[in-house]
């Protein structure tokens, strides 16, 4: 065999030895992945550790060392071969894991041990026999024996097994994760393959490693895919909290207001009635929407709002809408919780008149919705050290940071973002962005007729 062929096979070990290191500094360290995951993936890049670590001890000793080490050449070959099946059962044991069976009661993961116990024993027989494997220095590897069919079997027996059982179970699966198993079966029997027809240049070791690492990729990419969802409907369930958490002095004023108006002005009454209906209508939709809604629904139920404050305090608010833009999407009850704030904070009757403005625009990749008030102001600190996870009806309800953080989390999922600022004049400057990808799906449901 060539030296140069050494030189590689040692080099492509180092590097499948480095990536398998690497592989488990970055299950280790990476967030977002379950406990049980973690531990599992774990162990398979330690077994892939210690099979290529033992590949380039067999390969020193192969070309460096030479007889004078023949024991610790097949110390590394009974250690690499021990190994390499390890991680086809740890590679069983993660499958049943995933499609949240118990190890212990399947039939699966027992006729896999008696595998792989055969296997150890075929091995520990190859110490003390020469029909099943020869060590040749002469040539500067190993070399089959008349028996070695019985040293491929069990592994071959164990792979088959777990096709078998990936099969039976992919319905259990996430796609994700169907793809990383096929990627960590298909990259060693490609590799076996490549190293067949090349005659002595390996590449197993090489292969094996990287077809772990992109199968480590794909479950990372899999658990945070379910850590975005999972603060998506997170974002949700605040959402339909917040929908329900009526102030009851508020829901008190407006029906005092009412009540006085049938007697004062029967006309604004109804006016007053109509508009607090439809204000508790786009609440309770609110609670049972879960995609983004068109903006001009958004801003429906803010003014719907807005009239029912306007009724109760007179003059003592004024209102201007300039939206221009309106086709694009946002999550519900985004807006109308930036009024509401601004109002509940900033109208006092001895201040002068709360002046909100809400306006829209459109900048490069996002659509600008901003809210306007001369108020007080706001403690943007405050704002952003609350607690977005503490969506109860009492901490909500009278503490705005809270509700406020609560809007910016749910915008956030969708990629968009909000900042709070003092306005130059005094008051509040509330922006919200959202990326034109809602603006674009927005102008398309235009188009179909989806807005009200």
């Amino acid at each position: 065999m060539a030296e140069w062929v050494h030189y590689f096979n040692l080099a492509m070990a180092t590097g499948g030895f480095t990536s398998a290191l690497l592989g488990l500094a970055i299950t280790l360290s990476v967030p977002y992945m379950k406990q049980w995951e973690r531990r599992y993936l774990s162990l398979m890049f330690a077994l892939l550790s210690i099979y290529i670590a033992n590949d380039i001890v067999e390969q020193v000793t192969f070309y460096f060392l030479g007889p004078d080490f023949v024991w610790l050449a097949r110390a590394g070959v009974f250690f690499e071969l021990l190994f390499s099946v390890a991680i086809v059962l740890s590679f069983t044991a993660y499958l049943l894991r995933c499609a949240n069976e118990d190890l212990r009661s399947s039939l699966l993961f027992r006729v896999a041990i008696a595998i792989y116990a055969a296997y150890i024993a075929v091995l520990v027989v190859a110490q003390f026999v020469d029909g099943i494997f020869i060590l040749s220095f002469e040539l500067k590897c190993v070399l089959p024996g008349p028996y070695s069919a019985a040293l491929f079997i069990p592994p071959l027996a164990l792979m088959v097994l777990n096709l078998a059982g990936f099969l039976r179970r992919k319905d259990k699966l996430t796609p994700r994760q169907r793809i990383a198993f096929v990627v960590c079966n298909a990259g060693p029997l490609v590799s076996t393959v490549v190293q067949a027809a090349l005659f002595g240049v390996s590449v197993l070791v090489i292969g094996t490693s990287i077809s772990a690492l992109v199968m480590l990729g794909f479950i990372i990419s899999d658990q945070i895919n379910a850590h975005v969802r999972q603060l998506v409907e997170t974002a949700r369930r605040q959402a339909q909290v917040m929908a329900l958490q009526m102030r009851p002095h508020f829901i008190y004023n407006v029906m005092s207001s009412i009540y006085y108006l049938c007697a004062q002005d029967p006309a604004r009454a109804q006016r007053v009635t109509l508009d607090f209906t439809d204000y508790l209508r786009a609440n309770f939709e609110a609670v049972a929407q879960e995609d983004e809604v068109p903006f001009p629904k958004e801003l429906e139920h803010t003014q719907a709002y807005l009239a029912v404050e306007q009724t109760r305090l007179e003059d003592g608010l004024v209102v201007e809408v300039d939206c221009p833009h309106t086709a694009f999407r946002l999550p519900p009850l985004t807006l109308q919780p930036l009024v509401e704030n601004a109002v509940k904070h900033g109208a006092d009757p001895e201040l002068p008149p709360l002046h909100v403005r809400i306006t829209t625009r459109e900048e490069a990749g996002f659509s600008v919705v901003a809210v306007e008030d001369t108020g007080p102001g706001i403690d943007d600190v405050a704002f952003r050290n609350a607690p977005a996870s503490d969506a109860s009806p009492e901490s909500s309800s009278a503490n705005p940071s809270t509700a406020l953080a609560n809007v910016r989390e749910r915008l956030a999922a969708c990629g968009g973002s909000l900042e709070i600022a003092p306005r130059m004049s005094g008051g509040t400057t509330a922006i919200i962005r959202i990326p034109s990808a809602s603006a674009d799906s927005a102008s398309r449901a235009d188009k179909k007729g989806a807005f009200p």
